[in-house]
């Protein structure tokens, strides 16, 4: 029987932190303009609310209709919607003359401008680093598909731009074992919250379209790099004994990886994406 692995694709293929940090430099250059301060001021401004919310992460995260749905420690790609949530909620007078200049730069809020910022920079990045895949990841593709894995991966991102990529970097896409689910949505929550206890942190895992794509996927391992976003929820199935669930999630550490997602029982990891051939070839014995 082949082993299924269902995979995301951001900071398990891509190295994460370049792209990161150039959203992030635009979410700076693009608040300055908008509030007429100069860079200086700009980096400043946003370098204090990181600061604070990096102080006191279980507080602070990517809040979607107002809901945390990923901690601002779990993924740098975090931190400006943080930074933005902040900015809409702030009485502090200089966050709301920023606030306010958002807003009269024609954004409907501070989060649909740190979305903006992030879309912006992520696809002028990827236009001028093609292909962003990890070192190695065509060979790693290779022999997850001599082995006979079945690779499902799962991204916002169209599978067209995932394929494109792989196929850049010289690997031979095979359609009957390799598959891209585009528009995963892991990060939509329900209107009834279903939380989880991890490592002291409540982690919702009532996501209902990336439940779906676990239900139908029914894979045999699920690797992530985000905990809250890719693992939380197969590793909640899988404790209530329900259909999505696997007794495999692994956690693709980075540099950015919080220290309590290392205490989170039966949670295993791994260092590089290459690791994956050796955990299917031991499957596979």
């Amino acid at each position: 029987m082949s082993l299924k692995i269902l995979s995301d694709f951001d900071g398990v293929w891509t190295d994460p932190a370049h792209e990161a940090a150039q959203v992030r430099s635009l979410f700076v250059r693009e608040l300055g303009r908008l509030a007429g301060i100069d860079l200086e001021e700009a980096e400043a401004e946003v370098g204090a609310i990181q600061e604070t919310v990096l102080a006191a992460p279980e507080k602070y995260g990517w809040c979607v209709r107002g809901q945390l749905t990923a901690y601002v420690d779990e993924d740098p790609f975090c931190l400006p919607n943080t930074v933005g949530s902040v900015l809409g909620s702030s009485g502090d007078t200089r966050h709301v003359r920023l606030r306010e200049a958002v807003l009269a730069g024609g954004h409907a809020s501070t989060e649909d401008f740190a979305n903006h910022c992030f879309f912006e920079a992520s696809t002028s990045y990827r236009r001028d680093h093609p292909p962003a895949l990890v070192d190695g990841a065509c060979e790693v593709y290779e022999a997850l598909m001599e082995l006979g894995v079945e690779l499902v991966v799962v991204s916002n991102s169209p599978p067209e731009k995932i394929e494109g990529w792989f196929g850049a970097v010289g690997a031979r896409i095979d359609h009957d074992r390799f598959r891209v689910r585009g528009k995963a949505g892991k990060h939509e929550l329900a209107d009834e919250p279903e939380t989880l206890q991890a490592a002291g942190r409540t982690v919702r895992v009532d996501r209902p379209l990336y439940r779906r794509v676990l239900e139908e996927e029914a894979p045999d391992l699920v690797i992530g790099d985000v905990f809250s976003l890719d693992l939380a929820l197969p590793y909640w199935l899988e404790a209530k004994g329900l259909a999505g669930g696997t007794d495999t999630t692994i956690l693709r550490r980075q540099a950015h990886t919080p220290a309590w997602t290392a205490e989170i029982p039966g949670l295993d990891h791994v260092d590089d994406v290459a690791q994956l051939v050796g955990i299917a070839e031991s499957r596979a014995r």
